[in-house]
């Protein structure tokens, strides 16, 4: 029973019967939040099994009881979705998946399989049949076509295999084909807040880890034809001598159960160091995205660290499980052999030398044989397992489902123009808002209402909170308290679908993908309702961009834009939001980092034209340019300080934006215009000082 919440900084998550990577929980200690609400930080690959919720009358504490409280404090959504979820089922998964052609073909399977168990059984006992051929058999042509025969038998014994390798084969590739589909389609539906919980790199392992799979079916067949082989060796040496029943039956239980038995606690062992080794996957990725500012700042020696830290969690998880392996693997082996010699040694005790006594040995050999063989197949079930456990993780994850009961919504941007109407703008309200991310409230407080085709500028210091509060018109973040609301509706999941698609967002955080400009810009963009493309490279001021690039519009910008600069790489930022010209509401954060303050005002200025009916939001630093806003907003400490027309709040003495745009005409006039600096600057690749040539 799990009698704490358990909270993390920034990864909150909750699982059940699954390995946390160490990296996923700071190093904090049991701790009473600031509502006396108990919880417990961990650290350490912690597994973690969810197995109910306390009745409610157990659930008050001495104190809660002392002090009369009607009851515990309800839970959480997440907990509550945690606790209801079903357990996960891999193995009912996988076989699910592997029935999805029918059952023809793994009934074929399994009938070949057990035709050629059983074909090795007749051809030994035929090859046995050789030592007496001789004097069974006296004439030459006896002799031949029983040699004929056994080849024969042989023969087909090896074209069996044909179709069984077919079908293997077939079956894994349709099962990775299925599981690839399931994983990209869920990936589109899953919440926000799940993959803010989950490292990119830890994702993107499960995923890639998938072509493990593909050699399931293989298994299954190698662990179906020993088990087989095992029972029919044991049904054999029954025949031979009905006396050693109970010994060789022994024998192929202990074969088969021993591994069934091993495989919970083999199972958590690789569980733990595949979790290990996809923690371990974040360092690769943070050092080729990163590798230049590790070597900027000298940061190789701390990154070497935190890997060898993590590097022998992971060792020591291996070590882990091939101890259990090696013992498993012993306690079989001799367990196997002692019985195969007990046998041995009773039957020739018993008959002495016969003429089945080589036929029985080979047989009571081979029982430990074909044990270990299902051992070894049994035992790699547990990457199988847990290859589709990490996966069906956010297969199964809850997708994002209204709070609202259905209700009729408004027509979307393509339905109005069809039908002859002007887009508007999409009116916002913000009740009562508070956010926490991180366990930290970053948004307290915040009531705001915004008119349909309203433009406002949000200014504020860094880590005001400004980002964060638009980022719930765009689900990254949903208020732990009030509510937002949008043309008078609540934001549920259904509605924050339809308003991503009437949406034109601009930010750095874009991903510029290593595609052509063409199809960077293109990305996501309709073909109703999109402005020409030539029109779009003028409005971004791509000119320049496009005009050096040596393909044109089919150049590739690289790995994250990477070919490009900051500044161009936000201009292509801002000409994919221009071809969606017809939305209903405008993000723009800091839309114009890396850009000279002549082209911010004249892009601002474009922007602002194109999105004239749409609901414009603009997270910026440069304070004069909000002049022309119909209204702007300030923000300090996750709260809005001060909210109003800019040349009211202008004219207002002891205002906020009055002493932002004072700051910035003295930082402009007074700083930079100073004698006391040089000023240099690029100009067609020369880097030129003041009015003067160039300078060296």
């Amino acid at each position: 029973m799990l009698e704490h919440l358990f909270e993390q900084s920034r990864k909150e998550q909750l699982l059940e019967e699954q390995v946390i990577p160490s990296d996923y929980w700071p190093v904090l200690p049991a701790s009473a939040a600031a509502d006396g609400e108990e919880r417990l930080l961990l650290r350490g690959a912690v597994l973690v099994r969810v197995r109910g919720q306390r009745p409610a009358g157990s659930a008050l504490s001495a104190e809660g009881a002392s002090e009369g409280e009607a009851g515990p404090s309800p839970l959480s959504p997440e907990l509550v979705a945690a606790l209801e979820e079903p357990p996960s089922r891999p193995g009912r998964e996988l076989v699910s998946l592997l029935r999805a052609d029918g059952l023809f073909t793994p009934a074929a399977l399994a009938a070949a399989l057990f035709v050629a168990a059983l074909g090795v059984l007749v051809e030994i006992v035929l090859f046995r049949g050789l030592f007496d051929l001789g004097r069974d058999l006296g004439l030459a042509e006896q002799r031949l076509g029983a040699i004929g025969a056994l080849v024969v038998l042989v023969g087909a014994l090896l074209l069996l295999e044909l179709p069984i390798a077919a079908a293997t084969l077939r079956l894994g590739r349709h099962l990775e084909v299925r599981l690839r589909v399931a994983f990209l389609e869920k990936l589109t539906r899953l919440g926000d807040r799940y993959f803010q919980s989950r490292p990119i790199s830890d994702m993107a392992h499960r995923s890639h880890s998938v072509h493990v799979l593909r050699l399931l079916p293989d298994l299954g067949a190698d662990l179906v034809r020993y088990t087989f082989e095992l029972i029919l060796t044991t049904a054999g040496i029954v025949w031979l001598d009905p006396a050693s029943a109970w010994l060789a039956i022994l024998a192929a239980t202990l074969g088969i159960c021993l591994p069934l038995v091993a495989q919970p606690a083999l199972a958590e062992r690789e569980l733990r160091a595949r979790t290990h080794a996809g923690a371990l996957s974040i360092f690769y990725l943070d050092a080729l995205l990163g590798l230049i500012p590790v070597r900027t700042h000298g940061a190789e020696r701390t990154v070497r660290r935190e890997h060898e830290q993590l590097l022998l969690q992971w060792i020591r998880a291996g070590i882990a499980l091939q101890r259990a392996v090696i013992g498993v693997e012993g306690v079989q082996l001799l367990a196997g052999f002692g019985l195969a010699a007990w046998l041995l040694f009773d039957y020739l005790g018993r008959f002495g030398e016969t003429g089945t006594v080589l036929l029985f040995v080979y047989w009571a050999l081979n029982l430990p044989f074909l044990g270990q063989a299902v051992a070894l197949s049994a035992r790699q079930y547990p990457v199988h397992r847990n290859v589709t456990l990490r996966l069906l993780e956010p297969l199964g994850a809850p997708e994002e489902a209204s709070e609202d009961a259905p209700e009729a919504h408004s027509a979307s941007v393509t339905e109005r123009a069809v039908a002859g109407q002007p887009a508007k703008g999409a009116a916002i309200t913000f009740e009562e808002i508070g956010v926490r991310a991180g366990g930290h409230i970053i948004i307290s407080q915040i009531t705001l209402d915004i008119e349909a085709g309203g433009q406002v500028a949000i200014l504020g210091p860094s880590g005001a909170g400004k980002s964060s509060l638009v980022s719930l018109l765009l689900g990254w973040h949903r208020p732990i308290t009030g509510r937002v609301l949008i043309d008078g509706a609540r934001l549920d999941a259904s509605r924050l679908e339809r308003l991503r698609r009437e949406t034109a967002w601009v930010d750095p955080a874009i991903q510029l993908w290593n595609r052509s400009l063409l199809d960077n810009l293109r990305y996501g963009a309709r073909d109703e309702g999109s402005i020409p493309i030539g029109r779009v490279i003028s409005g971004a001021e791509l000119r320049d961009l496009l005009d050096k690039l040596p393909d044109g519009l089919q150049t590739s910008l690289g790995e994250g834009g990477g070919l490009v600069s900051g500044g161009e790489g936000q201009r292509v930022r801002l000409g994919r939001a221009m071809l969606r010209s017809d939305v209903r509401l405008v993000i723009l954060d800091e839309p114009f980092r890396g850009l000279d303050r002549e082209r911010r005002r004249e892009l601002l200025a474009r922007s602002r034209e194109l999105w004239r009916d749409a609901t414009f939001l603009c997270v910026t630093h440069d304070v004069g340019e909000t002049m022309g806003f119909d209204r702007v907003v300030i923000m300090e400490g996750g709260r809005i300080v001060e909210s109003g027309a800019p040349h009211e709040l202008a004219r207002r003495p002891g205002s906020r934006y009055r002493a932002l745009l004072t700051a910035e005409d003295a930082v402009r006039t007074g700083l930079w215009s100073s004698a006391d600096w040089r000023r240099l600057r690029l100009d067609g690749g020369r880097l030129l000082e003041g009015e003067g040539g160039p300078h060296a």
